[in-house]
């Protein structure tokens, strides 16, 4: 594994000493390459800048440490967090209680669910599972959501995916299927934590 960083962009914004600093760092978004998932591209480089303006998500960069020494910002993946609430209406009984679980009042009676969304998250094609497995990623995604449910409270993990990633690595990382995609839909999954 490459030794790397997690900073924040608001950390980024506030502390790069530089002058138009959001320009310098679209420069380094534009870098970042995900062919499998253009948008995850579209969105570093469009929106993450804006999010972090108006506080409707947080993103996350994960640093190559030794080209930072170096006073170069290698963005090696990243990862977008935020909240977020499902509609649970038209859930059976049965998949409703299991989704909110046990020891919620009036779980039965609910018509949605709060929780903390993974809006983004990948890494740059440059790097390999050896250099920065999707396993870390989650895990750096998880402490984020960690401090937070610490503050505010919160018991599951929201995120959507392509059939195909869910396959090959969100179903192994414990994420369920909360809706049923239809067509070339996004997967909406959950994942309860404890």
């Amino acid at each position: 594994m490459i030794d790397y960083e997690v900073y924040s962009l608001g950390e980024l914004l506030d502390q790069l000493n530089v002058e138009n600093v959001e320009e310098k760092l679209q420069e380094e978004f534009k870098k970042f390459s995900c062919p499998n998932e253009r948008d995850l591209e579209s969105f570093l480089v469009h929106k993450a800048i804006e999010y972090q303006r108006i506080q409707f998500g947080k993103t996350f960069l994960f640093l190559n440490s030794k080209s930072l020494s170096n006073d170069i910002l290698d963005i090696m993946a990243f990862f977008t967090t935020g909240q977020t609430a499902i509609d649970i209406s038209d859930l059976a009984q049965k998949k409703k209680r299991k989704v909110v679980g046990s020891g919620i009042p009036g779980r039965d009676h609910m018509k949605s669910i709060p929780g903390f969304l993974i809006g983004q998250i990948g890494r740059d094609e440059r790097y390999s599972h050896d250099d920065l497995s999707g396993e870390q990623i989650l895990k750096e995604c998880y402490k984020k959501i960690e401090e937070a449910r610490t503050i505010i409270g919160g018991n599951i993990i929201i995120l959507e995916c392509r059939k195909k990633m869910f396959e090959l690595f969100y179903e192994k990382q414990g994420f369920k299927q909360l809706l049923a995609a239809k067509g070339d839909e996004l997967m909406k999954l959950y994942k309860r934590i404890a």
